[in-house]
């Protein structure tokens, strides 16, 4: 009875995760730098004490794909770093909903 239940919480918890990281590469496409300021501001560069890495771990995992993304494509002038901010951000949308399928299969195969 329990098990079904924290298969379910997986899986939304992987859904969460995925459009978290796909919604904020596309603020990023919009807003630009304000976004990248943003989550700059809210990454600890050396971290010192145990809040401040988890801290770190918690803003990478959710919004910290499309940061780097940004940060690949930002040597390029504005007009082409948009398409290829857009391209990567449709590659990451189907990427992540191939992953979030594989795992679901796997977890519905755990759950028998």
């Amino acid at each position: 009875m329990i098990l079904p239940t924290i298969i379910e919480f997986i899986k939304y918890l992987l859904i969460a995760i995925l459009l978290t990281q796909l919604g904020f590469g596309c603020l990023i496409l919009l807003f630009g730098r304000t976004m990248v300021d943003f989550y700059t501001i809210s990454i600890y560069e050396k971290p010192k004490s145990t809040f401040q890495r988890m801290s770190n771990v918690i803003q990478k995992t959710t919004i910290g794909f499309g940061f780097l993304l940004y940060s690949k494509v930002s040597t390029f002038n504005w007009l082409l770093r948009k398409v290829l901010l857009l391209g990567c951000l449709l590659v990451q949308a189907f990427l992540s909903i191939f992953l979030y399928e594989i795992i679901v299969v796997v977890l519905d195969w755990l759950s028998f």
